[in-house]
């Protein structure tokens, strides 16, 4: 068609005007046989008759089709206009003869069957829909799908990059622990989990009640709702079904400094209260009387890119110290422990019965100042430490003592094991003595080093300063 007219194209008339000139002929011919048409309309058959008298032949199918293709009205009829534009203008001509939609499909008010270009931001220039595009299927799409997941297990365990005890025994004999953002109590009598899903980013600490049925969990930053500097911790029941938020305490940035993370929690002998320590510059330790979020105290942990401060842990023998030297006075006392550091804090009650928080940083004295492991408190009021060689540091914590806070002995006790990541940069480093815990009535000690052994040890011997 484009060669023909172009051969037919003079200075004096282009192919449009060529083209347009037949079709008002035929319109006119249409006039003059008392078979009107509307102005500016052909049917198939003066279309063919046109094209032939130009020289080109078209069957009853391909005028159809060129009608289908450049437009015609619901009875048939083509512009011929509009056609004649089509036909002679270019590419970027033509696209922009064609209709336009701003905006994609809306999930309501129909208009799912439109198939010319669609305007929209986040493209620079027109898109088109499928050629075999199908608008019911938007339709379809506009509606909420009936399906969805359901969490049902929860493999691994999450104990590489952990720094302190994770996983415990719940007082109905289930073992709690965390995975991703997820805290898991799994039944191991009968193979099942359940999940508390109150977190929104990965949980980075756990502690248990001392009532063996309430599990604080802390959690890093998130930045899905936009509170990026704003980490939180959830107390929550692990003895119902489902696990369910008994209190929820925030950590907003102050001073333009972010608390990042939970780095670590402990639960108080009474369990009435809960050491937070969070993952800011300072690894800031806050006291809590947690059920009415009321803060006690706040005092600096440790210096240094988190986490410095691994775990924190509680003396659970001060009521059985007995009165004599001060000692009766003190009221709690837990560490905080970490890199090259441990940390005493004692609790005390004033004259006018307000608490007062003291610290003292302890000596590692003849011991070689490393990292600090775990920690646990002895009924005879000394602290068991574990180093990253594998041997167990014994500490005085009996504040009435010259030499409390000071590192007594050093016992020979695990290999050096294995070399794992750092936290802190991910180069090979000694474990050593990663778990400390107390059987059979408090008599015995249990230590877990990264030499894949646990040993048991018998504490009711006496061992002096």
């Amino acid at each position: 068609m484009r060669a023909t007219l172009s051969a037919l194209a003079s200075f004096n008339e282009d192919e449009r005007m060529i083209l347009l000139r037949q079709c008002r002929h035929e319109e006119a011919c249409a006039a003059q046989a008392a078979q009107p048409i509307p102005p500016g309309l052909l049917n198939t058959h003066q279309f063919r008759h046109m094209w032939r008298s130009l020289g080109v032949k078209l069957s009853r199918e391909q005028a159809a089709a060129m009608f289908l293709r450049h437009g015609c009205d619901v009875q048939g009829l083509l512009p011929y206009e509009v056609f004649a534009a089509k036909l002679q203008g270019s590419p970027a001509r033509l696209l922009a003869l064609e209709p336009e939609q701003k905006g994609p499909y809306k999930a309501s008010g129909g208009g799912w069957g439109f198939k010319g270009k669609i305007l929209y931001r986040y493209c620079r220039k027109p898109v088109f829909p499928p050629s075999t595009w199908d608008g019911t299927l938007a339709a379809v799409s506009a509606k909420p799908p009936k399906a969805g997941l359901i969490l049902e297990w929860v493999y691994g365990y999450n104990g590489k990059h952990n720094t302190a005890p994770n996983a415990f025994y719940t007082a109905n004999q289930k073992i709690v622990y965390f995975v991703a953002a997820l805290g898991i109590v799994y039944d191991p009598a009968n193979h099942t989990q359940q999940f508390f899903q109150g977190h929104d980013d990965d949980i980075s600490c756990l502690a248990l009640h001392p009532g063996h049925a309430l599990v604080a969990t802390g959690q890093v930053a998130s930045a899905l709702d936009g509170s990026a500097d704003s980490p939180f911790l959830y107390v929550w029941d692990a003895t119902l079904s489902p696990p369910t938020s008994v209190q929820r305490i925030d950590f907003p940035a102050e001073g333009g400094s972010s608390s990042r993370l939970i780095v670590a929690m402990a639960f108080a002998p009474d369990g009435e209260r809960l050491v937070v320590v969070t993952g800011d510059n300072r690894h800031t330790v806050a006291v809590y009387k947690w059920r009415n979020k009321q803060l006690l105290n706040q005092g600096v942990g440790h210096n240094g890119q988190p986490p410095q401060v691994y775990g924190v842990v509680f003396n659970h023998f001060v009521a059985k110290q007995g009165a004599g030297g001060g000692a009766a006075a003190v009221t709690s006392m837990f560490v905080t422990y970490g890199v090259k550091h441990i940390k005493f804090w004692v609790s005390t009650v004033d004259a006018a019965g307000k608490e007062v928080y003291s610290t003292s940083q302890g000596k590692f004295k003849g011991a070689v100042k490393a990292d600090v492991m775990s920690a646990i408190f002895m009924p005879s009021q000394w602290l068991v430490t574990g180093s990253p060689s594998g041997e167990l540091l014994v500490w005085d914590a009996l504040p009435s003592r010259p030499t409390y806070g000071c590192c007594c002995q050093v016992v020979a006790a695990h290999g050096p094991g294995t070399k794992m990541p750092s936290v802190h940069d991910g180069q090979p480093v000694l474990q050593g003595v990663r778990c400390l815990a107390l059987r059979c009535n408090n008599t015995e000690l249990l230590s877990a080093g990264s030499d894949g052994k646990i040993i048991i040890w018998d504490i009711t011997v006496p061992r002096p300063c």
